[in-house]
């Protein structure tokens, strides 16, 4: 692309977004799976005026999520795909959980920039873990979009982290529990727990049987500001970027108070490099870290300040192992 039609993509995202959003939630992607269709078919089974649809459909053509043949009919395609329900690599769950929610907050972003006050408060009255607690349907959407990509870092997590001489790992804010499980699955000695807060664990039970571990994982509610359960490893995927310094040293401490000399932290989070590119790598990192300002308060960190909270909270880095988007943090008591 020229840098004008660069200019042009970066001020129509939002456009972009709504018109994948309205795809996903009328299930285009899905419908389309047997093979091409017609906009007089597709409205059918969607319900929407045929004239609507189509200009609907034109527009995800122009995104690249459709082709059109020359006789009307609509197929999907590669890009589509990835908006399909359970493909592997699915964005479908991310699609469901960030809109409209987060599209929201982001509507308050230079209010955020200028106060400190997140989005998400801004524009939802309260937190992300209060409207989880208060709108059941979107804590489905958010755990699923968590055990999507969760599920993506499994076997990596499960083939990078010191398993060997754990009996017990605690899946730290684990929600559904698919990292656990893929865990669990890669190392039949390991019993694990899953713990969080009640409205993370709705499906939890349901996931670990599914995956056919439930019988080596436990399922506990709590509060990890406040206790953990005992174990071998700790596995924080996704959580101390959720929260300030001051917030995720707290977490950390707690998970240091019931380790034992062997036991080990192991944070699953992207990592800031010191010195940004536009690479896809350090775009996600990057905006992925505003997304945390915006609806959490949280942050994304080099490597550098994960070792900074580790210390303080009397721990220090054992191993670091990169892993594209992920990156796999361990860290051990001082």
């Amino acid at each position: 692309m020229t840098p004008g039609e660069r200019a042009y993509d970066l001020v129509n995202g939002f456009r972009a977004s709504q018109i994948v959003h309205a795809a996903v939630e009328l299930g285009i992607p899905d419908l389309l799976a047997d093979g091409p269709k017609s906009s007089v078919e597709l409205a059918g089974v969607t319900g929407i005026d045929v004239t609507r649809l189509r200009r609907l459909l034109r527009a995800l053509v122009g995104l690249d999520v459709l082709s059109e043949d020359d006789r009307g009919r609509y197929a999907i395609t590669e890009l589509g795909e990835l908006f399909r329900d359970g493909v592997p690599g699915t964005r479908r769950p991310l699609v469901r959980m960030l809109i409209p929610e987060s599209y929201r907050n982001w509507d308050q972003f230079m209010e955020t920039l200028r106060t400190g006050i997140t989005g998400q408060s801004l524009a939802h009255g309260g937190t992300l873990w209060d409207l989880i607690a208060r709108d059941p349907d979107f804590g489905a959407r958010f755990n699923a979009a968590m055990a999507g990509n969760t599920e993506e870092m499994a076997l990596f997590v499960s083939g990078a982290g010191s398993f060997t001489n754990a009996s017990v790992v605690i899946d730290v804010g684990g929600g559904e529990g698919s990292l656990i499980a893929g865990v669990l699955r890669a190392h039949p000695h390991l019993r694990g727990v899953v713990y969080d807060i009640p409205g993370g664990l709705a499906q939890t039970s349901q996931y670990l049987a599914s995956r056919g571990v439930a019988d080596r994982c436990e399922v506990v509610e709590g509060d990890f500001f406040r206790s953990v359960p005992e174990g071998d490893v700790y596995l924080l995927k996704d959580i101390l970027h959720d929260w300030d310094d001051e917030d995720a040293v707290r977490i950390l401490s707690v998970c240091r108070r019931e380790m034992m000399p062997k036991s080990r932290v192991m944070i699953v989070e992207r990592v800031m490099p010191s010195r940004v590119t536009a690479t896809p790598e350090h775009k996600n990192a990057t905006i992925t870290d505003l997304q945390m300002m915006v609806q959490l308060g949280g942050k994304e960190r080099t490597i550098e300040e994960f070792g900074e909270l580790f210390a303080t909270a009397g721990l220090k880095l054992d191993r670091f192992t990169p892993g594209g988007v992920y990156q796999l943090i361990e860290a051990i008591p001082l």
